[in-house]
């Protein structure tokens, strides 16, 4: 069985095509490249089953959006920015929230962990 993670390259730009060079060499990555332009890109991102969608935020892509956070459990979307060399990344993780407390901790966290991030990056 294969357990290495994949990695769907979602377009065809100067900047993805070094990045799927880089991931290329990662033995723990499965990485696919696919043309949102081409009639097959929905069929391939059904069929490749991504652990991680990774696209170019100068291009847009038509099918990538939220919905695909909750069809594919667990997904994360990564959209690179060449000019300013920050990603933008949404994730399908789920956290159950039974009271408004447990979202008040949920978005505290999170918060917290962004500025940490950003102190350090």
């Amino acid at each position: 069985m294969d357990t290495r993670k994949r990695v769907l390259i979602y377009g065809r730009s100067l900047n993805l095509a070094g990045i799927t060079a880089c991931l290329k060499l990662d033995h723990s990555l499965l990485v696919m490249v696919v043309d949102p332009q081409s009639p097959e890109s929905k069929q391939v991102l059904g069929e490749f089953c991504p652990d991680t969608i990774i696209y170019d935020l100068l291009e847009k892509p038509t099918e990538l959006d939220v919905n695909l956070l909750k069809e594919i459990p667990g997904l994360l979307l990564i959209g690179v920015d060449p000019c300013s060399n920050e990603v933008l990344v949404l994730s399908g993780q789920r956290n159950s929230v039974l009271s408004t407390d447990e979202l008040v901790h949920l978005i505290s966290y999170h918060n917290g962990e962004n500025r940490v991030r950003k102190a350090h990056g």
